[in-house]
């Protein structure tokens, strides 16, 4: 009888170690979830604005308009930068749970240099705040605090082996929009193309759809035998619809240098809203190398990139296998015959 007493006591006792072992074990697979979904949103499109805080950069405010967005209500944001972003707050995942010897100093770490992230999906408050700290020593993820808690996570973005705090920590230059131009033809009221060194090429088309017209600059430049060529001026306008800059380059030591110089080019571009922007191109080659003097349009065009000033304010460095076919001279919308060059 004592026999069957110790062993439904054992049995028992076995019994309640495996129910508890279970119940632990379901609670730390229920923990494993709430840590991959509570950083993460289920859809981007629900994401109304992001803030982005630092310790040394200054604070990024990321606000959705339509389909677009903009940083610190002034400027378009890069979607090709942007998307980053979006890849880490849509698709991250738990890579570890730090031990408990090393949490202590990943806490501190983050509150002496992490970046807050506060995700907004309503107008009111954040639906999900999360503190960024270093990446691992292995470099394949990155330490965070989902706000409201105290247990560090190793997060990473599958497929990308590499940390994830050098996606926010970043400059509110490199989340710009380096568009220099996204004008659709029928939105340009006219575009005036001038090369300071040498105003026979330059010229200005008025666009009137098919009758746009095309005029030198300069006054008894050219006498023209045939008429203009209607397509090539139709193509011309239509280039302006999706060009973009390599860098924006505010920063650049040497600027003061390169837009103090005569421009090879400049193109002013007024829309038909009434707006208007000037752009000032300077021969990158010609100033790195300190040789050459690019004159005409086939001379820029030669260049491998140029720097830009829009407005006289933003500076950029543009490839000419992206802007090359705005280089063009007058002559070139008429056939070689029909345009002859009588004075420079």
């Amino acid at each position: 009888m004592k026999r069957l007493v110790i062993l439904f006591l054992l049995l028992a006792a076995l019994s309640a170690t495996a129910y508890f072992l279970i119940r632990n074990d379901k609670d730390n697979r229920k923990g494993v979830v709430t840590a991959d979904r509570g950083f993460t949103v289920e859809s981007f499109d629900d994401v109304k604005k992001i803030v982005i805080k630092h310790t040394k950069l200054q604070p990024l405010v990321f606000t959705r308009e339509g389909k677009q967005w903009k940083v610190n209500n002034k400027y378009a944001v890069d979607p090709a930068v942007f998307v980053n972003i979006e890849k880490v707050l849509t698709g991250m995942k738990m890579l570890f749970i730090p031990s408990k010897a090393a949490t202590p100093t990943i806490v501190e770490s983050i509150k002496k240099s992490g970046i807050q992230v506060d995700v907004y999906e309503n107008e009111s408050q954040p639906s999900r705040i999360i503190f960024i700290g270093s990446d691992t020593q292995k470099g394949d993820g990155t330490y965070m605090i989902l706000g409201g808690s105290v247990q560090p996570y190793a997060m990473h973005l599958p497929g990308l082996g590499g940390g994830l705090r050098s996606r926010f920590e970043q400059p509110i230059e490199n989340f710009r929009d380096k568009f220099i131009f996204r004008d659709l033809s029928d939105e340009i009221e006219f575009v005036k193309v001038e090369y300071p060194k040498q105003n026979s090429a330059s010229f200005i088309i008025e666009n009137k759809g098919v009758s746009s017209t095309i005029k030198p600059l300069i006054a008894n430049g050219l006498q023209l035998s045939v008429p203009e060529n209607k397509r090539a001026i139709s193509a011309y306008l239509s280039g302006f619809e999706s060009l973009g800059a390599e860098k924006l380059m505010n920063d650049y030591p040497l600027k003061d240098s390169v837009i103090f110089k005569v421009p090879n080019c400049i193109i002013e571009l007024k829309r038909k809203d009434g707006s208007t922007r000037t752009h000032k191109f300077f021969a990158y080659d010609d100033f790195e190398s300190g040789t050459g003097n690019s004159r005409s349009p086939s001379e820029i065009k030669a260049q491998n990139r140029l720097f830009v000033l829009v407005d006289d304010r933003d500076f950029y460095t543009v490839q000419n296998r992206v802007f090359g076919d705005l280089f063009r001279g007058y002559q070139e919308f008429f056939s070689a015959a029909g345009a002859v060059n009588i004075k420079k």
